[in-house]
Formats: C-alpha cells, sequence, structure tokens
C-alpha cells in the first residue's frame, strides 16, 4: 500500500472522518504505523472545537460537553464501546470463556454501563476544567487534548505485547499488522510530545502507564491476553487519565 492510501485507510477504520473508501489489508499492515498520526488529529479537531466554544463564551461545562462530543463523533463511540464491553466482562467473577462470550455480547450490562459513565463524566469534567483554563493558555488546551490523543492510540502498541485472547478477532488482526519499527516511531513522538509539554507531559505519561499496567494486568489475568475492546478501552481510559492530570497547576 502506498503511504497515502494506508493513511485513508488508517482514518477510515479508526475514525468517522469522510475520506472515502481505502483498501484495507485483512492484517491491517501499514494501517497500524498510522496510529499516533490518527491520534493527534482525534484531539486536536476536538482542541478546536473546546476552543470556540469558550470562544463564544459558553460555560465552561458546556464547552466539556461540547467538546466530548465532537471527540465521540469523530471516532464513532468506537472505543467506547470496548470501555463498555470490557465492564461488563472483565469486572464479573467468572471464567475466562465466560468473560470473552460476555464481551463479545452486544447488550450493555450494569457494569459496562457504570464503566461508560465514569470515562465519560471524566473526560466531560476534565475538558471542562480546560475550557476553564482556555483563556489564558490555549496552547495548554490543544496540547493536552493531542497528547490525550496520540498516547490513547500508543497505547496499542503497549497492548501488544500481550497475546491475542481471541484469535481471528480484531487484536488478532492488529497484532498480524504490527512490526517493531511502528512501536519505535510511536514511542519516539510520544516522548516528543511529552517534553513539548513539560511536566504535564511527564504527569501524562506517568498516568499512562499506570492505565497500561493496571488494565493490562487485569486482561492478562481474566481473559488471557487483549482484545479489540481492551484496546478500546486501553485508549480511552488513557485519554481521561491524560485530560485529567493536564488539568493540574
Amino acid at each position: 500500500m502506498s503511504i497515502i492510501t494506508s493513511f485513508r485507510a488508517g482514518l477510515a477504520f479508526f475514525t468517522r472522518i469522510p475520506v472515502g473508501s481505502a483498501p484495507l489489508p485483512s492484517t491491517l499492515s501499514g494501517v497500524v504505523a498510522w496510529l499516533p498520526a490518527v491520534g493527534l488529529l482525534v484531539g486536536a479537531l476536538a482542541a478546536l472545537a473546546l476552543l470556540l466554544a469558550a470562544r463564544l463564551g459558553l460555560p465552561a461545562a458546556l464547552c466539556g460537553i461540547g467538546a466530548a462530543l465532537v471527540w465521540t463523533v469523530i471516532t464513532g463511540g468506537l472505543h467506547l464501546d470496548g470501555v463498555a464491553d470490557c465492564g461488563d466482562g472483565l469486572l464479573v467473577e467468572t471464567s475466562p470463556e465466560r468473560r470473552l462470550t460476555i464481551m463479545k455480547d452486544s447488550r450493555l450490562g450494569s457494569f459496562g454501563a457504570l464503566a461508560l459513565f465514569f470515562v465519560l463524566s471524566t473526560k466531560v469534567a476534565a475538558l471542562a476544567a480546560l475550557a476553564a483554563l482556555a483563556g489564558m493558555a490555549p496552547l495548554h488546551a490543544l496540547g493536552a487534548c493531542c497528547l490525550a490523543g496520540l498516547l490513547g492510540r500508543c497505547q496499542v502498541f503497549v497492548g501488544m505485547r500481550l497475546p491475542s485472547a481471541r484469535p481471528g478477532g480484531l487484536g488478532s488482526m492488529m497484532h498480524d499488522g504490527m512490526k517493531p519499527r511502528y512501536a519505535h516511531t510511536a514511542l519516539g513522538i510520544c516522548l516528543a510530545a511529552c517534553l513539548v509539554m513539560g511536566r504535564h507531559g511527564l504527569y501524562s505519561l506517568l498516568a499512562a502507564g499506570l492505565v497500561a499496567f493496571w488494565l493490562l494486568s487485569a486482561a492478562r489475568k481474566r481473559i488471557g491476553g487483549v482484545t479489540g475492546d481492551v484496546f478500546g478501552a486501553l485508549i480511552e481510559t488513557t485519554e481521561c487519565a491524560v485530560l485529567a492530570v493536564c488539568c493540574l497547576p
């Protein structure tokens, strides 16, 4: 695949940005490499919505809700579905096989609803706090959103160090499309972005590490590895953690 074609395929697969149809290889080869770029783009678009709402003089809470809505529309709620499925599957006490079955079920359970509530409310609250600071530090709000989108999606490369828990699923396809140089490039971009954000970049890196350790440890213990839902939950929870720590003084 050419660079332009693989980038279009990455946008078409990981977002709902209208880029036209693009061929998607069965192994996602070349598409996974664009996760950092996709994360930066998603965060930048959400930040622009946040700054525009703040510029119009809307209350911080409405700015946060609007930016979170734009964030969700851009991704099509793809990763939020992983949050709900992981909430339902990873938090119940049953066998790994039963957990995987629950995670594949499209119905929403009480644990999944709670997980969605806390993830979305945290994102809205953090975005609202950034909106309140936008008048004095618009670049900080922009950087926080971009860093959240970037680190969230680069966590997928961390998750790929675990085996796939469901052969033939999305997690398995991501593994098949993975190459070491993609992870090395993503690491370099993340470190550079964290340096630009100063101490908040350090806070974000630590928060992302804690999220990855907690969620991936639970996935390894409870289902034996990762799935597409685990990747989605990892992205969303990392975004929330990064946005939250970027609100610190």
